[in-house]
């Protein structure tokens, strides 16, 4: 059995801390490091690395680099990485390269991990249908 480790990020790690006081409702667009420690509803899309901690109660669709998650989430999430931790409860759909739990975390909803297949147009060189064959009378 693989052990995961969770990364441990201090508040000093990031440019913006939605602190444990703060409710936030709307879209946020950010190009560096969140910490997510209040709740938040509506849309996260991250150039860089969001993390929502234990306490955290966050119901947003997410996009990100990375993505840590040790609270409470609801929504589409879209990253490269997802890290979820024992204490995290994840409900909705996950996209990402690659995903790490650990024990003790709850996940309900749909998952699709590493390189997605990318579907193939219909082309001209698909073989046609044969024609019925006739019969000679």
């Amino acid at each position: 059995m693989v052990d995961v480790r969770i990364k441990n990020i201090e508040e000093s790690d990031v440019d913006t801390l939605i602190s444990d006081d703060i409710s936030f409702e709307g879209s946020m667009t950010l190009s560096r490091p969140a910490m997510i420690k209040g709740q938040v509803t509506g849309k996260i899309e991250s150039d860089s690395n969001v993390f929502i901690e234990k306490d955290a109660d966050v119901k947003a669709d997410v996009k990100a680099n990375e993505l840590s998650v040790k609270g409470n989430l609801s929504g589409s999430v879209q990253a490269s990485v997802i890290e979820m931790g024992s204490s995290a409860v994840f409900s909705g759909d996950i996209t990402a390269q690659s995903l790490a739990m650990e024990s003790g975390c709850t996940f309900n909803g749909s998952s699709k991990i590493g390189t997605a297949p990318k579907a193939e147009p219909a082309s001209e060189e698909a073989p046609a249908e044969e024609a019925p064959a006739q019969s000679e009378e």
